[in-house]
């Protein structure tokens, strides 16, 4: 392919040399550069790609996209940009030959709930016949099998997501469903993705470390509906979703106004009645504009069937029936990490979820107690670095109304000193009036605080190990610790026989 097929549409200036050079692939990793490549250098938080441009040459690119062009770039084609970050996903775009427009793809964003979600409307889809492919936070699903994602984002850089839309597209998928984080909305990683519909789980103060304010953070989310619009002609109409019962519905109302809504809040136009959760599963009946449907589902709590009726809200316009809902309710086992339940035969019961924001951990929380409304809960979680160190406060708040016992313990610091992490939190529980040894504990190691919690139950007690969910390692300075809860809980509660 040609540089200057890559660059059409797109806003630029030819420093150096000629667009007519035949290129490879677009990257953003110089370690993955290789000769015929365009680098391209984006900005960041922690690095600048521009400090690798000589590494990029060095390995063979044949031309570097960039805002700042340096001194000395031999015998490269040059291209200043004005921001990389816009145009990294539309040149990747064009590499493959543009997969998002040959498919459906429906985008899912939210503070919580996000990778649930996704598994859900892709679920529908596949009890709908239709060939699909999903990218979540867990895994990435190219239609035929799913992998890991190890990427380390819950939405893959731009030429990897391009690259994945594009062996969907090989393999026959009809459509594709992606969990898009605001960080991949705010860095344009879904730029030249085209969206046919998007769904917004719920808003939150999360990662003011990057977006600074709520507001930021909640215009990088209102980018995946304001995307409905902008995509080329279809022969399907655009979907948007909205949680009715989120405090925000309408700020992404204005986004997209056609969006249908969904939630319990009266006017949804997609609802619930006759809920009755269990610890076995959750029983509702589906109420929308194409009709009813009984759903049975093995996940857990109110606010999975919650998650049900916003993959629903999505998905029925796109021509599934309300029954294609109940056969994948009725398939779908529960999603790793969230809310899933461990059971080696002990008397007490144990989850692990995900939940490591403040409102993930209430309404785990919240779950806990009404499947469990005679036992005790006691809750294990931490603080992960990179995040909004108020929420170190506000997890401890979030916890001390309902549960019997907190173990403070270790979650994914990356670099930050993880014992100065737990001594924030355990200032935090003494500022709000918590005795430490009999009202929480904190035990550094994570193992050691999942042994403590099972050590403390009696019959009938709930434990809840919160934060990690399906993570496989904990990110510690500059390693990667093999630590998985759901395996480690496993092998604790089998060593106690």
């Amino acid at each position: 392919m040609i540089l200057g097929e890559l660059l059409q549409g797109l806003r630029y200036r030819l420093v150096q040399q000629d667009l007519a050079v035949p290129v490879r692939s677009v990257v953003t990793d110089s370690r993955k550069v290789g000769p015929g490549d365009v680098f391209v250098a984006l900005p960041g938080q922690e690095h600048d790609g521009h400090s690798y441009i000589p590494d990029a040459l060095a390995r063979g690119a044949a031309a570097v996209v960039c805002e700042h062009p340096p001194a000395d770039t031999g015998t490269a084609v040059v291209v200043q940009v004005e921001d990389a970050a816009r145009v990294v996903g539309p040149m990747a775009s064009a590499q493959y030959g543009h997969p998002s427009r040959r498919l459906q793809v429906i985008g899912v964003t939210g503070t919580d709930g996000k990778t649930t979600t996704t598994l859900l409307i892709a679920a529908i889809l596949r009890a709908a016949g239709r060939a699909v492919g999903h990218c979540t936070t867990i895994e990435v699903h190219n239609g035929q099998r799913a992998r890991l994602n190890t990427e380390g984002f819950t939405t893959p850089q731009a030429p990897e997501l391009q690259r994945m839309l594009a062996e969907m597209v090989a393999i026959g998928c009809q459509a594709a469903v992606v969990e898009v984080s605001s960080h991949a909305l705010a860095t344009g990683r879904v730029e030249g993705c085209e969206f046919d519909g998007a769904v917004f789980t719920n808003l939150a103060p999360e990662h003011l470390d990057y977006h600074v304010s709520l507001e930021a953070y909640r215009a990088a989310k209102g980018r995946l509906f304001e995307q409905l619009s902008k995509r080329s002609p279809r022969p399907w109409p655009p979907v948007g979703a909205v949680n009715l019962d989120d405090p925000e519905a309408g700020y992404f109302l204005q986004c997209y106004p056609p969006a249908r809504t969904y939630g319990f809040a009266s006017g949804a136009q997609v609802t619930a009645e006759d809920v009755r959760c269990t610890p076995q599963g959750s029983a509702f009946s589906l109420v929308a504009p194409e009709g009813r449907a009984l759903v049975h589902t093995r996940l857990l709590g109110q606010f999975n069937v919650r998650n049900w009726l916003a993959a629903a809200a999505v998905t029925l316009p796109l021509g599934v029936g309300p029954a294609q809902v109940t056969a994948a309710a009725a398939a779908l086992a529960e999603v790793p990490g969230r809310m899933e339940r461990i059971d080696a035969g002990q008397a007490f019961t144990v989850y692990v979820d995900f939940a490591h924001t403040p409102q993930g951990l209430a309404a785990a929380l919240d779950t806990a107690r009404e499947l469990h409304p005679d036992g005790r809960i006691i809750a294990v979680f931490g603080h992960a670095g990179r995040r909004d160190p108020n929420h170190r406060r506000d997890l401890v708040a979030a916890a001390r109304p309902r549960c019997h016992h907190l173990l403070l313990t270790m979650d994914d610091p990356y670099e930050e000193d993880p014992a100065a992490i737990l001594d924030t939190m355990r200032a935090a529980a003494l500022a709000q009036g918590l005795r430490e040894g009999d009202d929480f504990q904190c035990v550094l190691d994570r193992r050691e605080a999942f042994a403590a919690a099972f050590a403390r139950t009696r019959p009938g007690d709930v434990v809840l190990l919160a934060g990690r969910g399906h993570e496989q390692t904990i990110p510690l300075d500059q390693r990667r610790v093999p630590f998985h809860d759901p395996t480690v809980a496993r092998e604790l509660l089998a060593q106690a026989g």
